[in-house]
């Protein structure tokens, strides 16, 4: 368990970008540290379930978790990037180029024992969500 490499684009994304990031930044990595039993887990945007994606995760990405339209966003991420931003808060960088830094700085800290609760928690999280009608909890 652990984070892979952290890209940072300032193009808009769409499915061409998107695949780009999984292939460079998650791809290789994690099928090296989880030697192919790793998940993806998506929101339902566009860029992520569109065909061109779609065709291209079904060959390369060995499990993806599929979420209802509508559904809470339950992954695990957003509570990383609430981490991240609740600290990046405190270092007020003034330039494009601070704020690239802090953020790989702060991506740095995440070490898999600060991790771990995001993703163990997941199967609470989701009966919750089940348990609710599929309605955001509180958690």
């Amino acid at each position: 368990m652990g984070t892979t490499h952290l890209r940072i684009f300032t193009e808009n994304s769409n499915q061409v970008v998107y695949i780009s990031t999984l292939r460079e930044c998650l791809i290789e990595e994690a099928n090296a540290k989880y030697v192919d039993s790793w998940v993806l887990q998506e929101d339902n945007s566009p860029v992520h379930t569109g065909r061109a994606a779609k065709g291209w995760k079904t060959e390369f990405v060995p499990l993806r978790i599929d979420w209802p339209p509508n559904s809470p966003n339950l992954a695990p991420i957003e509570n990383l990037w609430a981490v991240l931003k609740r600290r990046l808060i405190v270092l007020h960088p003034k330039t494009v180029s601070q704020l690239k830094q802090a953020i790989q700085d702060i991506w740095a800290t995440f070490d898999p024992d600060f991790l771990r609760p995001f993703c163990t928690s997941m199967p609470k999280r989701i009966r919750l969500c089940l348990d609710n009608a599929g309605k955001k909890n509180n958690y």
